[in-house]
């Protein structure tokens, strides 16, 4: 039999203390240091254990008081229904955020020497990663403050090839291109299909010696929803290893990924493959917190110029978070959000069942991309109150308005307007 850790031996004695009536409903716990004696453990596994009992309603926290029992079999009326995935996370985290401001006073006034990030977190984030099929060496991860500082970091410092062009696909993430422009930095450019990229197209870009990393978002590609398949990727890798080029590999919604298909770093075998993995995203944009595998080639250098920009991550940020991944509340949430696109994508094949004709779409995680070779009148409704997305940031020259997003709450709105409009 498998031996409990530190962590589940906690949770199991509470919450048999608690069914067996030894702690009765409205009594006080022990508080944390007393149990971290008791158990002989660090105050953070016992506010871990005390942060999923509460999460499961076995008990409930008076400010500057302590945990209490709540009632049983009042913990089933309350559970959760995820009705909402966003505040459900939001509600989440705010939670572990309370238990991080009790008793660390230390990340509140002062200052934090390791510059790749809290320990604690990295150590989750660690983990998180390592079930997820991302397999590194602790020491290869860092946290910066959103994903736009770690890709500003990334083209200024030097390369082992000391090239100078980054390549990025047309489109991409608009803060990508802003930020090309914005440094007047070298590039080059790539277009993504819907379908993918010319890989004929990608070697002779290769080919010039210039390029320092080629920049791609594999997963849910933003704004065209496009994934590489596992034979492309290899191919990429390829030509990446015969022609001296890293891959910075912008992962940012891999945890929607269902079938969690392998990434370009699983892949890897020359390490050279920058992978980037946005928090923002999977909970809210305010949370600027992203984590880096880095090659340790380029590792000293990235940390180094990171030093410059700021001293670290807000602490009490970083804590909270290593505590939602943690309590298992990541793991919770993202379940919820794949729940959500499960709902979506059946709300989307009602609508288009209802539909006169075929719908040439593609689906994407958050409204419906549409080809605008089929509906070419759409783009008349650019200024309409419909909130269409035709991703004009997502282009570094002109947009050629090939495609547009359309949410799904104003996709049949925008599809009488055509049928009125061929009627």
């Amino acid at each position: 039999m498998k031996k409990q850790s530190k962590y589940q031996e906690v949770v199991s004695y509470l919450k048999n203390a608690i069914e067996s009536g030894r702690f009765p409903t409205g009594s006080r716990l022990p508080s944390i240091r007393q149990l971290s004696l008791d158990f002989h453990c660090s105050k953070d596994t016992i506010q871990r254990a005390l942060l999923e009992l509460r999460h499961e309603q076995y008990l409930y926290a008076k400010p500057q008081s302590g945990y209490y029992v709540l009632e049983q079999g009042q913990h089933q009326d309350l559970e959760i229904e995820v009705t909402d995935e966003h505040a459900s996370a939001y509600d989440d985290f705010r939670l572990c955020v309370n238990e991080t401001l009790i008793g660390r006073e230390n990340y509140l006034f002062n200052y934090y020497d390791n510059h790749e990030g809290l320990d604690e977190l990295r150590q989750s984030v660690h983990k998180l990663l390592f079930e997820q099929g991302l397999y590194c060496k602790p020491d290869q991860l860092v946290l910066t403050s959103g994903t736009q500082q770690a890709l500003f970091i990334l083209s200024q410092i030097t390369f082992p090839s000391q090239t100078t062009d980054i390549l990025v696909e047309q489109p991409t993430y608009h803060r990508m291109n802003r930020l090309l422009i914005a440094q007047g930095l070298s590039y080059q450019t790539i277009e993504r299909r819907i379908n993918g990229i010319d890989i004929e197209e990608l070697e002779s870009h290769f080919k010039t010696g210039k390029i320092k990393f080629f920049y791609t978002i594999p997963r849910f590609h933003y704004p065209l929803g496009h994934s590489y398949s596992e034979e492309e990727k290899k191919s990429i890798l390829s030509l990446a290893s015969q022609y001296n080029v890293f891959i910075v590999e912008d992962d940012y919604l891999g945890d929607l990924d269902a079938k969690k298909n392998p990434s370009f770093h699983y892949l890897d075998r020359e390490d050279r493959v920058i992978y980037i993995k946005s928090f923002s995203t999977s909970l809210f944009p305010a949370l600027r917190i992203t984590a880096l595998i880095l090659p340790n080639c380029i590792k000293e250098a990235f940390v180094a110029y990171k030093n410059i920009l700021d001293y670290d991550s807000n602490l009490i940020m970083q804590k909270a978070l290593s505590l939602y991944i943690d309590s298992q509340l990541f793991e919770k949430n993202r379940l919820a959000r794949l729940v959500g696109q499960d709902r979506y994508q059946k709300q989307l094949e009602e609508i288009v069942d209802r539909l006169p004709c075929p719908l040439p779409h593609f689906p994407l995680h958050d409204g419906v991309l549409l080809d605008l070779t089929h509906y070419p009148k759409i783009a008349s409704l650019k200024h309409s109150q419909l909130g269409l997305d035709f991703f004009e940031d997502a282009y570094l020259g002109a947009c050629p308005y090939q495609f547009v997003k359309v949410s799904l709450d104003n996709l049949e709105k925008v599809l009488n307007y055509l049928k009125a409009e061929l009627d």
